[in-house]
């Protein structure tokens, strides 16, 4: 079975950013007020990295680095284009480990795709994501795990609201 759709075509483009020198509690903010799970960071026009939510709990609460975005960011970027397919963009996604990827195009950055927005265009690709997307040793279970499909956040409670489960701060 071949997926069709283009990452173009399912990318979000209001991509959110923060400059190099913000804090990590403004990236944060940032997060929750818009409900992702991610910013990209920039600085003198350029992309120089993104911050996740888990970059923010495993190095910074967690471990105690930094105070600015800069200090806990991922600088080694991996990309995809707008004219690859979301099957390439989900491979990739599960080869390299991540879950989000910035699209890039003629190098600008034009979008961002997730694992979610992928599920939400190709369901069938649940299974490959679920096959080969592992976290630590365990294969991730959707009957053990609830993910709100809007922030993308694990919930013990999500509730369906017009066809999409959403945490209850999402569901607000």
């Amino acid at each position: 079975m071949r997926f069709s759709a283009l990452v173009g075509e399912v990318m979000r483009k209001d991509v959110k950013k923060v400059d190099l020198d913000e804090t990590i509690e403004r990236a944060a903010q940032v997060m929750r007020n818009e409900k992702i799970g991610s910013v990209v960071v920039v600085g003198e026009k350029n992309v120089k990295g993104i911050v996740t939510v888990t970059d923010i709990v495993y190095k910074h609460v967690a471990s105690g680095i930094g105070r600015k975005v800069s200090d806990i960011m991922t600088s080694d970027l991996i990309t995809i284009e707008p004219g690859k397919t979301i099957e390439e963009a989900a491979k990739l996604m599960v080869q390299k480990r991540i879950e989000k990827l910035l699209v890039f195009d003629s190098g600008r950055l034009v979008g961002i795709i997730t694992n979610n927005d992928v599920l939400r265009v190709e369901p069938a690709l649940y299974e490959i994501l679920l096959e080969r997307m592992k976290l630590g040793s365990k294969i991730r279970n959707p009957l053990d795990e609830k993910f709100c499909e809007s922030c993308g956040n694990y919930s013990d409670t999500v509730t369906d609201v017009g066809g999409s489960l959403l945490c209850a701060e999402c569901a607000e």
